[in-house]
């Protein structure tokens, strides 16, 4: 399949269920299909659009292990969202502008998901960007517990 040809059909499926916004001018329209389960309850969208005219940042994967500590899974967690806000910023984008993060998580369990989905949607809020969670063994090093990047779009100046 060629790129053109999955963007028409999530296009097609998407203004069928209504689920898209109209307004083909915006720089990212999330896209949540209605017979599929509602994930932005858990702080992501199951597809993001973005529309030709913009300018496309990559955020490298952001840590949150510092000096001072405390390291825990939750400061890191913290520190690191603020770590990717910082250089999403710094490239002249917005938290608005995320459209797809992925999020490393070490040693993985159900109350790290629960932190992760409550922070997901206090960062996002009702538009989140597509994400994907991935459970690893590993990171960098032994004390790193979570690392996340990020794909941002802005307008094209």
């Amino acid at each position: 399949m060629t790129i053109r040809y999955l963007q028409l059909t999530l296009l097609t499926i998407a203004g069928l269920t209504g689920s898209i916004l109209a307004n083909a001018e915006e720089m990212k329209t999330a896209v949540n299909p209605k017979h599929l389960s509602n994930t932005t309850q858990y702080g992501y969208s199951q597809a993001t659009v973005v529309a030709s005219n913009s300018k496309v940042i990559y955020v490298a994967g952001q840590i949150g292990v510092t000096d001072e500590g405390p390291n825990d899974f939750e400061h890191q967690v913290d520190r690191a969202f603020e770590n990717m806000i910082a250089v999403l910023e710094a490239a002249g984008g917005r938290i608005e502008d995320v459209v797809k993060i992925t999020l490393l998580i070490k040693d993985y369990d159900e109350e790290k998901l629960k932190y992760m989905v409550t922070k997901r949607r206090q960062v996002f809020g009702k538009n989140p960007p597509a994400s994907i969670l991935i459970p690893v063994p590993r990171l960098a090093f032994d004390s790193l517990k979570f690392e996340i990047d990020a794909i941002v779009v802005t307008p094209n100046q």
